[in-house]
């Protein structure tokens, strides 16, 4: 769909007569004067500023040459004098880059957006005021410095800016490593430098305490070494939460137990490389089993947190707890076998009593020990606990007997002659099925046979088979 040209206006009407002018001679605080009104309007007097005479208008008796008018901060940003003027605004000068933000949105005459930021552009060869966005349409990519600008094709095939094309490559002001020519003033390397520091010295200026800045600043220094300016830059200011946390608590760097206390393993992981350079640089090494123990901390209190207070399964699962601690503080045991030992007592209240409101009865450990196979041996534990402090009568089943050693050597050589001799067909093995599940899981080997195509499905370099509402894994036959 093609989009309407709108012509633009032979002349542009004096704010002052109302008259259209073929040229505006000047424009005061937004108000335009044609050349007849600019005359009448505007005569010579002394700026009270600076002292030098200049036109100016008569109406206005604190008015002061243009000279005085520009040499003030940019109305908008604040940027010191002696900048380039892009508009003289009724709030006073503005540099370029603000200049557009005091424009009349008008509607481009190619597309017909609105925007602030017209312009007519003489490559694309008619004389229309068009938005940004028709300006840079015959942009791209330059394949050498990837600046985005007009490109033009080199001898090579390549599509290069103009700078790109008739230079070449051209050594660095700053470091002088050659780099593309339409790079501009520095290379990528340089540029990465100067925005690290920039935003490494925009961090430093967070701190109160001056060791722990020289301690970040000695940070930034490692980083940018250890992983290169460019990703330094990008990362920095997410380490700074960290250092300004220990500022807050030590107002100087801590010993690693400290460290794991106040900010857990968990929230030491988000924070490798601060660790790693503690480690290097201040020789604070990480205890792996103090790291160990505070993880198993944090799950027991998620498991505890699982099953609410205040009913007969959270009461039930705290003093098996408060029994598991008192062992503990005895040396009996490890923070380890404790979370090892809470998982499945929490599991069996829950499958048991979802509400939680009743202990568990010998059909809910039933249920729970065929939905979860291996847990025996783990809730024994808690099974004798509550038979002991709640007079319950609940009693584990006999632990099935696999095969026999005589019968798994059989199976295992049968599965090796099959691994041997490979697949030979596609589809469903029902042989390897049907040993597979002897082998591995202690089923009857009918299973392989009686089970349902639909039941076995590949996963990763296995098969997954659906065995009355149970998973059971084998590893594929080899072909």
């Amino acid at each position: 769909m093609s989009h309407p040209v709108i012509t633009p206006s032979a002349g542009t009407m004096c704010d002052e007569c109302g008259k259209t002018a073929p040229k505006i001679w000047r424009v005061y605080k937004g108000h335009k004067y044609c050349g007849t009104c600019y005359a009448r309007e505007f005569k010579r007097a002394m700026c009270p500023r600076c002292g030098n005479y200049a036109k100016l208008p008569r109406r206005h008796p604190e008015a002061v040459c243009s000279d005085c008018e520009k040499d003030k901060p940019c109305a908008r940003c604040g940027r010191p004098p002696k900048y380039p003027i892009g508009k003289i605004t009724e709030y006073g000068p503005v540099c370029n880059a603000c200049s557009p933000y005091f424009s009349k949105v008008e509607s481009c005459e190619a597309c017909c957006t609105a925007s602030q930021r017209l312009s007519r552009i003489s490559r694309l060869g008619h004389d229309l005021r068009v938005c940004p966005k028709c300006a840079s349409a015959a942009k791209a990519i330059c394949t050498a410095c990837r600046k985005h600008r007009v490109l033009l094709e080199a001898p090579d095939g390549r599509m290069l800016c103009k700078k790109c094309l008739e230079l070449g490559q051209i050594p660095c002001p700053q470091c002088q490593a050659l780099m593309p020519a339409g790079m501009g003033a520095q290379c990528d390397q340089c540029q990465w430098d100067k925005s690290f520091r920039k935003k490494l010295n925009i961090d430093l200026a967070a701190f109160s305490t001056p060791g722990m800045a020289a301690a970040f600043a000695e940070f930034g220094d490692w980083l940018s070494k250890e992983v290169g300016s460019r990703k330094a830059a990008i990362t920095i200011h997410r380490y700074l939460p960290f250092f300004l946390e220990i500022e807050k608590q030590w107002k100087d760097i801590p010993d690693y137990p400290a460290l794991l206390k106040h900010f857990s393993a968990e929230g030491l992981r988000r924070v490798r490389l601060p660790m790693k350079w503690l480690k290097k640089a201040r020789g604070i090494m990480p205890d792996a089993q103090l790291r160990e123990d505070d993880s198993d901390l944090r799950r027991i209190e998620a498991i505890l947190a699982s099953v609410p207070e205040g009913i007969a399964a959270g009461t039930a699962l705290r003093k098996y707890h408060r029994m598991l601690q008192a062992r503990l503080n005895a040396g009996e045991t490890s923070i380890r076998s404790i979370r090892l030992a809470l998982r499945p007592a929490a599991s069996l209240l829950l499958e048991s009593d979802p509400g939680g409101s009743k202990l568990p009865d010998q059909a809910g450990l039933l249920r729970y020990l065929h939905m979860s196979a291996g847990q025996r041996a783990a809730v024994t534990g808690f099974v004798n606990f509550l038979n002991t402090e709640f007079e319950l009568s609940l009693l584990l089943p006999k632990a099935k007997k696999g095969a026999s050693s005589e019968q798994r050597k059989k199976l295992e050589a049968e599965l090796l002659d099959l691994m041997r001799v490979g697949s030979q067909r596609s589809g469903i093995d029902r042989r390897w099925l049907s040993v597979g599940l002897a082998y591995f899981h202690g089923l009857p080997r009918r299973v392989g046979m009686e089970v349902q195509d639909e039941q076995v499905r590949a996963q990763g370099d296995g098969l997954v088979v659906e065995w009355r509402s149970r998973n059971f894994w084998l590893p594929s036959r080899p072909h």
